[in-house]
């Protein structure tokens, strides 16, 4: 596994806080935000009925997690092969939010989404040239033209252990079957204690607790 980037010193939270946003900014996210949308989909999952079918949790976390940074961002949105795609304004990349493995978040290790990559993201790690628009089109409608070459892939993974809420922003670059093998560069975060809460309420930025954008279901 080889990184665009050295990773921070796990030991050194605020070295490690700082690096994150070094690397954050240019992208035009922030280890707040990022945090934000990691503990409002956990909270979200806390706030699950206990008589709800066992794939709910899951699914709610998940859905929560893509529209907390959907809402939080402002950026476009799109659906593509049934997978949930937040695209940069620029359209050099875009997001896709997956809950992570047990190494998520962890200096030194190779996460992968906790279900393993699918069809969509297996060939877009791949680069298969058809997978690439020539247009796309935003909320107000207006095509906007997609870079040369092949947009970025960025996945936002999270995952939550012991207490602890552990996610990164990377860019995965191999796979083998249905685990990524080798990234361009991950943005791991500083680990953010958590409290489980027995309220269903989310926090976000407006404190439009019930609005959102529809997207698909898709089972993490």
């Amino acid at each position: 596994m080889t990184h665009a980037h050295a990773l921070p010193d796990p030991d050194d939270r605020d070295v490690w806080r700082a690096w994150a946003t070094q690397h954050l900014e240019p992208r035009d996210l922030t280890v707040e935000l990022l945090h934000r949308v990691a503990e409002n989909s956990q909270r979200k999952r806390d706030g699950t009925s206990p008589l709800a079918p066992a794939q709910t949790p899951g699914q709610d976390q998940w859905s929560e997690a893509v529209v907390s940074f959907r809402e939080q961002t402002g950026w476009d949105r799109d659906e593509e092969g049934g997978l949930s795609r937040t695209w940069h304004p620029s359209h050099n990349f875009y997001v896709v939010v997956r809950a992570g493995d047990d190494s998520t978040g962890l200096p030194d290790s190779c996460p992968t989404p906790k279900t393993g990559l699918r069809t969509v993201l297996r060939d877009l790690i791949d680069e298969v040239p058809r997978m690439v628009p020539l247009f796309d089109v935003t909320d107000a409608g207006k095509p906007i033209p997609s870079p040369c070459g092949q947009p970025e892939l960025w996945l936002f993974m999270f995952s939550f252990r012991d207490g602890i809420l552990y996610s990164e922003l990377s860019r995965p670059a191999q796979r083998a079957e249905d685990k990524i093998t080798k990234y361009h560069q991950r943005i791991p975060l500083p680990p953010l204690p958590y409290t489980r809460s027995n309220t269903s309420v989310i926090i976000t930025p407006d404190d439009e607790l019930d609005t959102g954008p529809d997207i698909d279901i898709q089972p993490i």
